[in-house]
């Protein structure tokens, strides 16, 4: 007796636990795992000590309090990924959650497992390819969109202190969230905002006192969060170094996420004025600018605020607008076969808009009119689409809308929605009416699920096979660069020939120091780059490839070569390429010296 009741006291752990056990094993027999773009890789490799030769609390991307949290993990036990198990930790606990909540709210047992089967299934079609090939951005978002599922499912009847211990899981979600991409938990806020407003609007009175306490206080515990986080960061970021290039690290994601280096012809007056000569401008056209000392946060700042001021006086306002209406309106209605449609993330978020509204049209709820009940539901749709739609047009405006940022948009508001639709069920007076709209929508989706999965399969199938053999020259060329006697070397890697490599994360693990670096990037001109290229007793770039023997230039053989002849010769010394090693007949790599 004992023991079943601790399985029925454990039981929708256990129903929403075992399909994500099998999920989980599928995904790692059939797929490896990879760091989906450069992005995490670098992150991962200044977290494991791989970029300086010690794990780092400082990865730039991410806020301090959790960078460093990772990085201590890397100082206790160096040898083991755990940048890798953080990333998928993180989306199978809140795939557990999400799962255990949407169980814990059906009432029989056939539909908890219906509802835990069904889950899974969405999360497989829907969420394969982001669980394979994993990225920071995307995590933020699951992390904040469980958070708003799990608070909008929080049982309304709580009083102010029950309910504030339930949320304190989901705000603690919300400030992981934040520490991990402030700037994607902050573009999704408005939609947890929506969330929020939308659940203190279900109350029957909503301005009591105690209302205000369990919303506003939960509101208030995510400031308070955000805030202590946002504070500690700054603080580890204080020093004039790390000053300086979080300036530089702005105005060169200003630069390049939103707007272009303008072509130095057309504008050749401006760069003159700031001392940019047209051989150094093309380092900012190929990212190689860590070869020229003088590109530095202040012309950075400059030449991003000239290309904003051109595209402003490019584009009429009125123009833009309507071009980017016309974009939104597309992405969110064509389907599978219109090409630059948001397929099938769009199709799923409206199937949720409108099985969210035709389940308020049972007679009475709770003594509350059909009307009344219709209308509390549509108000709350609007307010949600509304908001959406105004991010959707930020990011179109901005022309910034790769699938990490469009995708996780959709993964936010279907979560909301998904929430929504089941609190519905909840407020159902009829059983049999719950059972009818619970299973029919449950039905939708798992049918809507099984028509996308085997494309999301058989997408992820291919782009493994294709990294495969991409990733192949790499490894080779990565294996020479740290064979024997090459390790007391070190290699500068154009920018672009380094881009199309991407890390598996839990296969050959290897948290030794690179003697390797781009010429370019994120975290170039950073303390941590200084620190880095200090290890191997070098100071310039364009000095140590033109005066040491043992510093060497690396490229793809598709890429250009030009570039560096004309960048040194800009620079009054004419210089002559040795071509010293080719690589898989993809890479190759020279010695840099004077002309005479």
């Amino acid at each position: 007796m004992v023991l079943k009741e601790r399985i029925r006291n454990w039981e929708n752990w256990i129903i929403a636990l075992i399909p994500i056990l099998a999920l989980g094993i599928y995904a790692g027999l059939c797929f490896d795992y990879y760091y989906d773009l450069n992005d995490d890789a670098l992150m991962k490799d200044i977290l494991a000590g791989v970029y300086t030769g010690m794990p780092e609390g400082h990865n730039i991307q991410m806020l301090w309090p959790i960078s460093a949290l990772i990085s201590g993990f890397y100082r206790i036990a160096g040898s083991l990924p755990w940048y890798g198990l953080f990333l998928c930790g993180c989306h199978f606990l809140c795939m557990l959650l999400i799962t255990e909540r949407a169980v814990s709210l059906c009432k029989k047992r056939a539909g908890k497992l219906l509802v835990s089967v069904v889950s899974i299934l969405l999360f497989l079609a829907f969420f394969l390819s982001h669980l394979i090939f994993a990225q920071y951005t995307v995590t933020c978002t699951l992390l904040g969109a469980t958070a708003a599922f799990l608070f909008y499912t929080t049982d309304i009847t709580l009083d102010t202190g029950v309910f504030l211990r339930k949320n304190i899981l989901s705000v603690i979600l919300v400030v992981i969230a934040y520490l991990i991409r402030s700037e994607m938990l902050l573009l999704v806020l408005p939609m947890i905002c929506v969330a929020g407003v939308c659940k203190w609007g279900s109350e029957k009175k909503i301005f009591t006192k105690d209302h205000a306490g369990k919303y506003l206080g939960v509101i208030g515990l995510i400031l308070a969060g955000l805030l202590l986080g946002q504070a500690a960061h700054m603080l580890a970021y204080s020093s004039e170094e790390w000053r300086a290039f979080t300036e530089f690290f702005d105005n060169r994601t200003e630069l390049y996420d939103f707007q272009a280096p303008p072509a130095y012809e057309e504008n050749r007056d401006f760069y003159e004025k700031i001392g940019l000569s047209e051989s150094e401008k093309i380092l900012l056209d190929n990212y190689n600018f860590g070869m020229d000392d003088e590109i530095d946060e202040k012309m950075i700042g400059e030449i991003a605020e000239y290309a904003g001021q051109l595209r402003v006086e490019r584009t009429a306002f009125s123009e833009n607008l309507i071009e980017k209406l016309k974009s939104y309106c597309y992405r969110l209605l064509h389907g599978p076969n219109a090409v630059g449609s948001d397929y099938p993330w769009n199709y799923l978020v409206i199937l949720g808009y409108f099985l969210v509204f035709f389940a308020a049209f049972p007679i009475k709820t709770d003594g509350v009119g059909r009307m009344r009940n219709v209308l509390g539901i549509t108000w709350k749709l609007i307010f949600l689409f509304a908001v959406r739609s105004a991010l959707w047009m930020y990011i179109l405006w901005g022309e910034r809308a790769p699938e990490r940022i469009t995708h996780s948009l959709y993964l936010m508001e279907f979560c909301i929605l998904a929430a929504m639709l089941m609190t519905e069920w909840r407020r159902i007076a009829s059983g049999k009416t719950t059972g009818f709209l619970g299973g029919t929508a449950l039905i939708l989706f798992a049918v809507f699920g099984a028509m996308v999965l085997p494309q999301s399969v058989r997408g992820v199938e291919q782009m493994q096979q294709v990294r495969a053999v991409t990733n192949a020259p790499y490894r080779e060329l990565y294996g020479y660069l740290t064979e024997g006697e090459n390790q007391q070397n070190f290699y500068l890697i154009d920018v672009y020939s380094s881009v199309a490599y991407s890390e598996k994360m839990f296969e050959n693990v290897d948290n030794s120091l690179d003697n390797y670096d781009i010429m370019g990037g994120w975290a170039c001109k950073s303390p941590l780059w200084r620190k880095k290229l200090e290890a191997f007793g070098i100071d310039s770039m364009e000095q140590a490839l033109l005066l040491r023997e043992d510093v060497y230039f690396v490229r793809k053989v598709s890429e250009d070569l030009q570039w560096i002849y004309d960048y040194y010769e800009g620079h009054g010394t004419p210089v002559k390429l040795t071509l010293q090693e080719t690589i898989a007949g993809d890479f190759e790599i020279y010695s840099v010296e004077a002309r005479q």
